[in-house]
């Protein structure tokens, strides 16, 4: 199971204007861009087993033909971004990614200027977490309008041009949280020497205007690092377990990736059973397990953590689909090389057949999940979920929504409910342009009812702090946990 990409870049719209326009990147003829434009689309379909999972067929070509309409003869390496981005967002599946070339993505970094404001998105309002350079008095005030255009415009504009598993939203939104807004407003907007805010200020309900000045994206990271984020106590690292009062266990799971356990000098397997060893000695009646920094990682530890949880056998998927033994686009892949390639194809022979019905299904028996622990956790559990809990720690949510009476706090899963697309992942550079994307080519469908499956694990209780309360370090979710703990005793 892949972890969800550390970074996603996005497309732009043409605006008229003051925007800085790009006059570093290279210039592509029309029969360039229209080639590699249909090497995107025909590898999307051949490779992409979930492809039409959320879109039809229909829906899809009609994006591909009104994007592939706005390209023209001397497009640059942005422009041509701009147009296919959309494109592979329309798979609505996060694990598909599309990226820069390395000399536009160094364009960006180092000629990009940067709104210079960390930013919080809640109930679908923006809020200023810092004053500007040199700038006092916008921390805490909600912005309504930028460069005159309505925040809801310019929400509309970015999420329009990268993927979330289904019709998921809470994933966009954290995304852009703290200096993502910034990053991808410079993107899909561009830029200006200073920007106009239209703000309000939440105590009084004033609006009023001000204007800063832009900032590098050095200095724009610089400006967002202080930041306190509830729900982060700044232990590096990837897991770890409190005991609180209430006889209550709290139990952190950033990730599920063996190789950030391995930098850690830590085992997951081994974190996990010591854990739950001594939750069990300390006679903790109530579990709260914090996923919501948990964007997936190797696949089998999110059911090895499920094994303490449940005393009931499960089937966790009801398939995994394979698109192909091979593709014709490998030339432009990371399995260039014929060597590469057989190893891929063998390894994909190996976990797969062919179907009675001509879908290539995973064998049995291969990523079998654990076994169930003798002495599972039996208490009251807490789930704290959020836009980052995704891909294995979906899944993880899915399993305890569908088979046990775990509580889920904080807001919608970034990953949906019925699985995803990930596992093996081809990635195509587009020859001409430099683009490169990560095509996944496993389909997960997990065994579980009684959900949307366009849509993430819903909150029993949604819990999202205000701008006030996250500025003073109030963990919504978690006192909501604690609230609902101590309820039960009284």
């Amino acid at each position: 199971m892949n972890i969800r990409p550390a970074l996603r870049l996005f497309t732009a719209f043409f605006c008229s204007c003051s925007l800085l326009s790009a006059q570093g990147p290279e210039h592509f003829t029309a029969e360039q861009l229209h080639s590699d434009f249909d090497l995107l689309v025909n590898s999307l379909k051949e490779a992409h087993t979930g492809l039409y999972r959320y879109t039809s067929p229909a829906q899809f070509d009609s994006v591909v033909q009104a994007q592939k309409a706005q390209l023209r003869e001397g497009m640059n390496t942005l422009e041509f971004y701009r147009v296919a981005a959309p494109v592979v967002a329309w798979t609505r599946e996060d694990h598909c990614d599309i990226h820069l070339s390395a000399g536009a993505s160094v364009y960006l970094r180092t000629e990009g200027r940067f709104l210079p404001l960390p930013v919080l998105i809640c109930s679908d309002s923006l809020f200023i977490l810092t004053d500007a350079p040199e700038q006092s008095g916008l921390r805490g005030k909600q912005l309504l309008a930028l460069n005159g255009q309505p925040l809801t415009e310019i929400f509309a504009r970015i999420f329009n041009t990268f993927a979330a598993d289904g019709y998921i939203q809470s994933s966009k939104e954290r995304y852009l949280d703290h200096f993502g807004f910034a990053r991808e407003y410079a993107r899909v907007l561009g830029w200006t020497g200073t920007f106009e805010l239209q703000l309000r200020d939440p105590l009084s309900g004033t609006t009023y205007t001000e204007r800063v000045a832009s900032v590098s994206l050095e200095k724009l990271r610089e400006i967002s690092s202080g930041l306190h984020i509830p729900g982060q106590e700044g232990d590096p690292l990837p897991a770890h377990v409190h005991f609180e009062a209430d006889e209550t266990a709290r139990l952190v799971i950033n990730t599920f990736s063996n190789s950030e356990y391995r930098e850690a000098k830590m085992n997951f397997r081994q974190f996990v059973k010591r854990s739950f060893r001594d939750i069990r000695k300390n006679g903790s009646r109530n579990l709260i397990i914090d996923i919501r920094n948990n964007g997936g990682g190797s696949e089998g530890n999110e059911d090895y953590l499920f094994s303490f949880l449940t005393d009931k056998p499960y089937t966790k998927y009801k398939f995994v689909e394979l698109s192909a033994f091979s593709f014709s686009f490998y030339p432009y892949t990371d399995y260039s090389e014929k060597r590469d390639r057989k190893q891929l194809e063998r390894w994909l022979r190996q976990e797969h057949y062919r179907a009675a019905d001509g879908r290539l299904l995973r064998k049995p028996g291969v990523e079998k999940p654990a076994p169930l622990q003798k002495e599972p956790f039996r208490g009251n559990i807490y789930i704290l979920a959020g836009g980052w809990t995704y891909s294995g720690a979906a899944e993880f949510s899915s399993l305890m929504r569908a088979h046990t009476n775990a509580v889920f706090i904080g807001e919608e899963t970034g990953g949906t409910y019925c699985g995803n697309t990930s596992g093996y992942s081809l990635e195509l550079s587009l020859p001409n342009t430099g683009l490169w994307i990560d095509i996944p080519i496993l389909r997960f469908e997990m065994n579980v009812n009684g959900g949307a499956c366009d849509r993430g694990v819903l909150p029993d209780h949604a819990a999202m702090p205000s701008v006030q309360q996250y500025l003073q370090g109030y963990d919504a979710a978690l006192e909501k946990a604690r609230a609902l703990i101590r309820g039960t005793k009284e």
